[in-house]
């Protein structure tokens, strides 16, 4: 008998520092923000792939360090109130790159005085990417080079536990309950990045609400071919 998909209306992601499942690629990211003695001039760049976790280990540290949590745009707004945090937190330092250029030039203004700003005081700096610094075609080449010296730590493709662990989390988010034989039919057909487990399960999510269709074996089929079509 095909198991029925339960469906929740309100997404809710589980971000927890519980929630975050640990594997060989994340790992050395979640070392080094368990141990910011380590960290170079007491910044860290955390680099890795959308849905790779950024956000979701950037809002644990903060909580965990009493950190303020600011956006990238809103960097001089926050200095120009006066910045009293010791321990900040920036995410999508990649924004940079597509950034018109007046507007590229008032972030990495920024960045820079924030990193001056917490180095005088000792405090400690997380930075969040998709990319490294020499792919982001920064104009400031003071701050180019500021980024190129700090400690970086770079979460990897997602491995086969954390490919399992993502398709579990991601269903559970969307209240879904999936039979393990289907999560290991999915796991081992699906495409190895983060991206394209999360745009399955969405596909999945919206297709079978709208459908009113059950997780059989050639409806995940489908979905994969599509997915992999549409993206």
């Amino acid at each position: 008998m095909n198991e029925q998909l339960v469906l929740g209306f309100t997404l809710k992601e589980a971000l927890q520092k519980d929630d975050f499942f640990i594997s060989p690629s994340n790992l050395e990211a979640v070392t080094l923000l368990d141990n910011t003695e380590h960290w170079g001039s007491g910044v860290l760049l955390l680099v890795g792939p959308k849905g790779s976790g950024k956000t979701h280990l950037s809002l644990v540290w903060c909580k965990e360090n009493d950190a303020k949590y600011l956006g990238l745009e809103t960097i001089l707004q926050e200095m120009e109130k006066g910045l009293t945090h010791d321990t900040v937190c920036v995410e999508d330092l990649d924004i940079i790159a597509n950034a018109e250029r007046q507007k590229k030039s008032k972030i990495e203004e920024g960045i820079f005085h924030l990193i001056n700003n917490i180095g005088s005081r000792g405090g400690k700096l997380l930075i969040s990417s998709s990319k490294m610094p020499d792919a982001l075609s920064i104009g400031l080449k003071d701050l180019e080079s500021r980024l190129q010296s700090f400690s970086k730590t770079n979460i990897k493709d997602p491995d086969d536990s954390l490919v399992m662990a993502l398709l579990l989390k991601y269903f559970n988010d969307r209240q879904i309950y999936v039979k393990h034989s289907n999560l290991t039919y999915i796991a081992n057909r699906i495409k190895r990045t983060y991206s394209s487990i999360y745009k399955f399960v969405n596909y999945v999510d919206h297709k079978s609400l709208a459908l009113n269709k059950k997780l059989t074996r050639p409806f995940i089929d489908a979905a994969l071919t599509q997915t992999e079509k549409k993206y």
